[in-house]
């Protein structure tokens, strides 16, 4: 086989309906060694391994942003969702024009839908602001042989780059996250891509929940999220419907509200941690939910006292910053 199809051999576990896990490691292990045979190259040194740090949040040094295809669950959910956007629109609009913001080194999450559509279907930007990664970019673009194809290489800021009006995108693509949304820039991609397209242009991920929740007090590792962990409260959301009227305000000085959660004590019984939890709505069906992934792996933020007779007060607010975070502060109200 040559290397696109050992890509598509490779990636074609990810469009399966049932997950067996098995099969999607083996899947992964192998379109991650033709990625690794087509670069050449020793990204874990230290131009690899470093972020590239900015005002609101870092990037990914190449090294770990090529690491990420290692969490099967966020690689084929993304893929999946990709797979159910592109059909979606393909039949009414030709060329479909994709924005891939955060691409890696491989653009992994796009790449087996490249080799799997007909070069006159779609065109592609492709946005890195990691030199190394976008090198690698260019380099995979190459020895694919894709130079005929409509893909334009952007190696520039996401949280500020000016998209074409004449050259909208009706997809735009970005996972640069980590649980709770902390530390990356996911958060100020989307509303500076938000404030410049359309509404009826497709996000992905189409939703990003955090909220407040519990951990069961006494339950083993092992035992099924659901029985584990219980979520309270959404405290913040990024999608079309909570950003896009925001992204009207945008300014320097643009905050997000603060929320407030009282949860009673009675409800405290029984748990013994305070959580911050992450779900992912990748597109429609298909989703992230708690635990599956790197990206929804449930964030601790306090104990729980056995005896606790109080209620707890708990403000948050998302903060973008050189450290982007959902700030919050907890206190203790004496039950009335």
């Amino acid at each position: 086989m040559n290397l696109r199809e050992k890509i598509i051999n490779a990636t074609s576990e990810y469009f399966e309906n049932n997950i067996d896990f098995l099969k999607l490691s083996d899947a992964s292990k192998k379109y991650k060694q033709v990625l690794e045979e087509i670069s050449d190259q020793n990204m874990n040194i230290e131009k690899g391994r470093n972020d590239i740090h900015f005002d609101n949040g870092k990037a990914l040094g190449t090294f770990w942003a090529a690491l990420c295809l290692d969490d099967l669950i966020r690689t084929r959910q993304f893929i999946r969702g990709i797979d159910k956007a592109i059909k979606e629109k393909i039949n009414t609009q030709k060329p479909l024009h994709i924005l891939y913001a955060g691409t890696g080194p491989f653009a992994t999450l796009l790449l087996p839908f490249i080799l799997r559509y007909a070069k006159e279907d779609i065109k592609y930007t492709f946005l890195e602001i990691n030199p190394f990664s976008f090198d690698l970019l260019k380099e995979l673009i190459l020895k694919l042989d894709l130079e005929d194809y409509d893909i334009t290489l952007v190696n520039e800021d996401a949280t500020k780059y000016q998209i074409d009006t004449k050259n909208e995108p009706d997809i735009i693509i970005s996972e640069t996250m980590q649980n709770a949304l902390v530390k990356e820039q996911q958060v100020p991609i989307f509303l500076n891509l938000m404030s410049q397209v359309k509404k009826d242009t497709i996000f992905i991920p189409e939703k990003i929940e955090l909220s407040i929740g519990m951990q069961k007090a006494g339950l083993p590792i092992e035992a099924p999220n659901e029985k584990r962990f219980f979520k309270e409260e959404s405290v913040f959301e990024v999608s079309k419907d909570s950003l896009f009227p925001l992204t009207q305000e945008l300014n320097e000085k643009f905050t997000f509200d603060k929320k407030q959660l009282i949860i009673k004590n009675e409800k405290l019984k029984g748990f013994n941690h305070l959580l911050l939890i992450t779900e992912i709505q990748i597109y429609k069906e298909e989703k992230i939910t708690i635990n599956e992934s790197g990206l929804t792996t449930p964030m601790f933020i306090k104990n729980i006292p056995e005896n606790l007779q109080d209620s707890i007060v708990i403000d948050t607010q998302y903060q973008i910053s050189s450290d982007p975070k959902l700030d919050y502060t907890i206190n203790f109200i004496e039950e009335v």
